[in-house]
């Protein structure tokens, strides 16, 4: 009887492995992604709260066009919020995940925007209409 691998199973293993390892590296971004547009979601809910709360205390709905959470979030005297794809706070200039608030003043119906990873494509819009 002989001890040990011989270099040739070795080598199959590896290449088992290196193969197993390019088709799930894939796979596990795009998860990762998807629960941070879920994550995004649930918190484009909760700004859309905290703006029914808004309108509730003061009877009018915060006004601006195309304003940017950080700034949405001092409107409301609220705390800051977590950008899930940058992990950081919302800042002004943040394409990922980036959420926007206008309000049409003659109406009154506001829309909440928020964009994927991209910047570009929406993800979700809400509305008070």
């Amino acid at each position: 009887m002989r001890n040990g691998f011989s270099l040739m199973e070795l080598l199959v293993v590896m290449a088992i492995i290196g193969m197993l390892s390019a088709v799930m590296i894939p796979n596990l971004s795009g998860a990762q992604n998807r629960a941070k547009e879920a994550s995004l979601r649930t918190l484009l809910y909760n700004v859309q709260a905290e703006v029914e709360g808004y309108y509730l205390d003061n009877n009018f709905y915060p006004d601006g066009s195309a304003l940017a959470l950080a700034q949405l979030s001092l409107t409301l005297g609220v705390k800051s919020y977590r950008n899930p794809f940058t992990g950081r706070d919302y800042q002004g200039g943040d394409q990922a995940g980036r959420v926007i608030y206008s309000l049409e003043s003659s109406t009154g119906v506001y829309t909440l925007l928020a964009y994927k990873r991209d910047g570009n494509t929406v993800l979700l819009e809400l509305t008070n209409n």
